[in-house]
C-alpha cells in the first residue's frame, strides 16, 4: 500500500467530533430561538389595537301598565274593600330625527302583530317627528324604534298616564317610558304604615333574566338584608313584582338598585299611599340614574308640600334653595351620611317659587315627593327626579292631560334655549326662544300653545344649562274637586356611544 492511500485517522476523528458538537449546538439553539420563517402558524406582524365608536340603531322603551293597587282581592264587606275604582289610562308615543320605523306592541307579544305604528302624518312638515296615541289599559307596552342613523336629536320619548275619580287611586299618576339597561337606581319615599311600594321589573328580551336587587335604608349605612331575598327571575317578555314594603319595612326612605346579571331590563316602582280608607295618592317612580354635585327640579306650585329624598355614597354637605323668576333663596343646609338614604322636609312651596336647586360637595342623587291636598282629606302626590341639563331632550305629552312646562336655569349666567311643540300629527305648531336669568325659573301653560293641542315638546339647549319637566293634571279629576298631579321628566336625545376595541393577535390559532 502506498503512502498516499493510507487513511488519516486522527484528522477524521477530529472532524467527527467537531461535527457532532456543531450539531448539538444547532439543536440547542433551535430550542431557544426559532426564526420567523420556521413558524408557519405565527403572525408576521406585530400585535395592534383598533378602537371604534359605535351607536345602537335599535331602541326599546318600556311603558308600564296603568296604575293598580297591590291587592285587588275581595275580602269582607264590599264597602271597605280596596278598589282601583274608575281607573283609566292614556299613552303618547313619539320619535324624533332619523327614524326608519317605530311601533308599539304589548310586552311579550310578537312585534310583527303590532297594531300601532308611529306615523308622520304631516307631509308638509320639514320636522322629522313621529307620533301615536293609545292607552295601557290591557298591560305594559314596548316601543321598538329603528334608526336610519344615530345622532344627537334622534331617539324616542314616550309617556303614560292613569287617573281616577273613585276608589283608592283618586288622582293622577304619570311617567316617562323607560329604556332597558343593565343597572337602574331608584329613590323611594319610605315603607312606613300605609305606603305600598311595588318594584316592577320587565324583561323585553327573548330569554329569561336574572336580576339582583339591593336596598339601602335611612336607619344605617350599608345595604339591607331583604326579608324576601335579593334575586328575581323574570321570564322572557314578562314582568315580575317585588313588594319593597315587605322586603324592607319601616324605612323613612329607600335607595334601590336593580341589576340585570347579563340581560338589560326595565323597571319602575308603583307607589300608593292610604290613610285608613282615605286615598293619599299614587304615582310611578322611574329610574334615577343621575349623580351630580348640582341637581335641579322644576314643576312646583305655590301651596305644594315638598319632601326631598337623597342618597350619597360619601359623607357630603348639601344646600337646598328655592328658585323663582328672580333667582335662588337658600332654605336648608344639611350634612348627609355616607352610603344611606336620607329625607329632608322642606314644607310648603313659597309663592312664586317653581323649582329647587340642590348643591352638594360631592355627587349625590335626589328626588322629591310633591303633595297636593284635595277635599275630604284626599290628597295626591308626584314623585319626580332631580336631574341635570341636556343639550337636546323631549317630552311626550300624555293624551287627555292638562300640563304645565317648568324650566330652570342652573347656570350663573343668562341662557337661551329653543322650545318646539308638535301636535298629534307631528306638525310643528309653536317655536319660541326661552330666556332665563342666572339661577332662575319659569312656567309655561301648554293650554297657551296651540290651544292646548300639543303632543310632544322638544328643547334645544346648546349651553346645556336648563332642566325642565312637565307638571301633569287631568280635567275629570279637577272637575271632581280632587287633587291630581304628577311630573314627567325629559328624555335625553343625546346619541348613545360606546367605544369598542379590537385587538389583533394571530397567536390564537396556534
Amino acid at each position: 500500500m502506498s503512502r498516499h492511500s493510507r487513511p488519516n485517522k486522527p484528522l477524521r476523528v477530529v472532524l467527527a467530533v467537531v461535527s457532532v458538537l456543531a450539531i448539538i449546538v444547532l439543536i440547542a439553539a433551535s430550542l431557544v430561538y426559532r426564526p420567523s420563517w420556521l413558524r408557519a402558524d405565527s403572525p408576521s406582524v406585530d400585535r395592534s389595537s383598533i378602537g371604534r365608536s359605535v351607536s345602537p340603531r335599535q331602541l326599546q322603551t318600556y311603558c308600564p301598565s296603568r296604575m293598580t293597587i297591590a291587592d285587588t282581592g275581595s275580602y269582607g264587606d264590599s264597602e271597605y274593600q280596596a278598589s282601583n275604582g274608575d281607573i283609566a289610562s292614556s299613552a303618547r308615543y313619539s320619535a324624533f330625527g332619523s327614524v326608519f320605523h317605530s311601533s308599539v306592541a304589548s310586552l311579550g307579544s310578537d312585534s310583527m302583530s303590532s297594531s300601532l305604528t308611529l306615523d308622520k302624518k304631516s307631509v308638509d312638515s320639514s320636522e322629522d317627528v313621529f307620533v301615536a296615541s293609545g292607552n295601557v289599559d290591557d298591560g305594559a307596552q314596548l316601543q321598538d324604534t329603528r334608526l336610519l342613523t344615530a345622532s344627537d336629536g334622534t331617539g324616542a320619548a314616550s309617556s303614560v298616564m292613569s287617573w281616577a275619580t273613585d276608589g283608592d287611586l283618586k288622582g293622577v299618576s304619570a311617567a316617562s317610558c323607560v329604556a332597558p339597561t343593565l343597572k337602574q337606581t331608584f329613590l323611594v319615599p319610605g315603607t312606613k304604615t300605609g305606603m305600598t311600594q311595588q318594584l316592577v321589573v320587565a324583561n323585553p328580551s327573548a330569554k329569561a333574566a336574572s336580576v339582583n336587587v339591593k336596598v339601602w335604608g335611612a336607619d344605617k349605612s350599608g345595604s339591607l338584608a331583604l326579608s324576601t331575598g335579593s334575586t328575581m327571575t323574570v321570564g322572557a317578555g314578562e314582568e315580575s313584582v317585588l313588594n319593597l314594603a315587605a322586603a324592607a319595612s319601616g324605612q323613612e326612605a329607600l335607595y334601590v338598585t336593580v341589576s340585570g346579571v347579563d340581560t338589560p331590563v326595565a323597571a319602575i316602582v308603583r307607589s300608593v299611599t292610604m290613610d285608613g280608607l282615605v286615598s293619599k295618592g299614587s304615582d310611578y317612580i322611574v329610574p334615577n340614574n343621575v349623580s351630580s354635585k348640582v341637581l335641579a327640579l322644576d314643576g312646583l306650585s305655590y301651596g305644594d308640600n315638598m319632601t326631598l329624598y337623597l342618597y350619597a355614597a360619601h359623607r357630603t354637605d348639601v344646600t337646598v334653595s328655592w328658585v323663582d323668576a328672580k333667582g335662588v333663596d337658600p332654605v336648608n343646609q344639611q350634612t348627609l351620611e355616607a352610603d344611606r338614604a336620607s329625607s329632608i322636609e322642606l314644607g310648603d312651596v313659597p309663592k312664586n317659587a317653581t323649582g329647587v336647586i340642590i348643591s352638594a360637595s360631592k355627587p349625590i342623587s335626589a328626588a322629591a315627593k310633591v303633595v297636593q291636598d284635595g277635599t275630604d282629606g284626599q290628597s295626591d302626590f308626584a314623585l319626580a327626579n332631580a336631574s341635570v341639563p341636556a343639550k337636546i331632550s323631549a317630552i311626550a305629552v300624555p293624551d287627555r292631560s292638562t300640563a304645565q312646562i317648568g324650566l330652570l336655569n342652573i347656570s350663573n349666567e343668562e341662557r337661551t334655549a329653543t322650545m318646539t311643540s308638535y301636535d298629534a300629527d307631528g306638525s310643528l305648531v309653536d317655536k319660541r326662544q326661552i330666556t332665563l336669568g342666572p339661577s332662575a325659573s319659569m312656567s309655561v301653560d301648554v293650554d297657551d300653545i296651540n290651544d292646548g293641542d300639543v303632543a310632544a315638546i322638544r328643547l334645544k339647549d346648546s349651553s346645556a344649562s336648563m332642566v325642565w319637566n312637565l307638571r301633569i293634571g287631568q280635567q275629570d279629576v279637577s272637575d271632581a274637586k280632587l287633587a291630581g298631579l304628577s311630573v314627567i321628566g325629559a328624555a335625553d336625545l343625546k346619541e348613545a356611544r360606546e367605544q369598542v376595541w379590537a385587538n389583533q393577535d394571530m397567536t390564537v390559532v396556534r
